[in-house]
């Protein structure tokens, strides 16, 4: 087809993390579209496993680890410049800063027949640098900036108001096959996890990380177990606040209703499906919130942090909660409000369902992404 295109991904992870499924997603659809695809990382753990088990064509000529050595640097340029040549690669797509450097460093040096188009994903939530070197990779070097919310696109436009490239909003996206409400899992979960049949149960599925909202849970937790009998509220995931969320769990003023349901990998849907509604209160490294993105998806609305990609996603008061950063007081009404109606929360969940396949799949960012991309060629 002419629309078929020969793309390079490249993810600096070493680990299946962050960017790194979002990466792999569009490769993965872009070969299925019948794009002749490969995908470079940091070799030899858990994220080149990954990709392995999604049968996708792995660039292991490239290295791509961050160094220190330039001349080291040089070389993987060097090696960058052959494979883009040697494959007539159409489109280079970086989705972090230092591979950004190198694709960057590599296509200013080729000739004008064998350069590709430098596509640059702002997954991050964060702030643009304005030193010159970076002005010069953002503004100049690329050809197109994506941006996985309107936010973020701000951000991109005030930082680089005279950008050469185009920016895009692309928002994240899930698979609506994989990600819905499997009752009978969901039900197997909450046995587990010792919940009551008529419990309502709001979920926090995130890293137990510093900067993901827990202790701000913790706060406003217990006025709305106080004000709901029925309400149970999980932790769920892994991380360095592991400890201090335990004990923190056995604490009277919880109820013994605040509970830790560990690190689900392997039965995620099912944990979503046994929840009534979820929580996103803090944005990681990956910035379209694709933990809120999966729980709408399995037709569960969520209260989330007022920020970044989650404003995109979250309609207030409609398929879940947005509350301000650290206010205490409404996160407590809003948990408040879902745990003391499961029916609320099954309303809300099919209006989260429904934006999930309306606007935020795999495929539809497939498709804009595609678009941007043949958008920018004509250029």
């Amino acid at each position: 087809m002419e629309n078929q295109l020969r793309v390079l991904h490249l993810v600096s992870n070493s680990r299946w993390t962050g960017v790194g499924e979002p990466a792999a997603s569009l490769a993965t659809h872009q070969q299925a579209d019948g794009w002749t695809v490969w995908i470079a990382c940091i070799w030899g753990r858990s994220m080149e496993e990954r990709l392995r088990e999604l049968k996708l064509p792995l660039a292991e000529e490239l290295k791509i680890p961050r160094r220190i050595n330039p001349l080291a640097t040089l070389a993987d340029v060097g090696d960058l410049k052959r494979f883009i040549k040697q494959h007539r690669v159409q489109v280079v797509h970086c989705h972090q800063l230092h591979e950004h450097w190198l694709a960057a460093l590599a296509v200013k040096s080729l000739g004008k027949s064998d350069r590709p188009l430098l596509v640059r994903t702002v997954h991050r939530h964060e702030p643009m640098r304005r030193d010159p070197w970076h002005h010069w990779l953002f503004a100049k070097a690329t050809d197109l900036l994506i941006a996985v919310s309107k936010e973020q696109t701000n951000l991109i436009r005030q930082a680089y108001p005279r950008a050469r490239a185009g920016v895009e909003t692309i928002y994240g996206g899930v698979n609506p096959d994989k990600y819905h409400d499997d009752a009978d899992g969901g039900r197997e979960i909450r046995l587990e996890l010792g919940a009551e049949p008529d419990a309502v149960v709001g979920g926090i599925v995130a890293h137990l990380g510093y900067n993901r909202g827990h202790r701000w849970l913790l706060q406003a937790a217990p006025e709305a177990l106080l004000q709901a009998p029925k309400g149970v509220v999980w932790i769920v995931g892994k991380g360095e606040m592991k400890k201090e969320l335990r004990q923190a769990s056995r604490e009277p003023q919880y109820d013994g209703r605040l509970a830790m349901a560990g690190y689900r990998s392997h039965d995620l849907v099912q944990t979503y499906a046994a929840m009534d509604f979820a929580m996103l209160l803090g944005l990681g490294s990956e910035g379209s919130a694709r933990a809120a993105l999966e729980a709408m998806a399995c037709g569960k609305p969520v209260i989330a942090v007022d920020k970044g990609a989650l404003r995109d996603s979250i309609t207030h008061g409609v398929d879940g909660f947005l509350v301000e950063e650290g206010d205490v007081k409404a996160l407590s009404k809003c948990l408040t409000d879902l745990l003391t109606s499961p029916e609320k929360c099954k309303t809300m969940g099919a209006a989260a369902r429904k934006k999930i396949l309306n606007g935020f799949t795999e495929a539809r960012r497939h498709e804009l992404t595609s678009h941007a991309y043949h958008q920018a060629l004509l250029k």
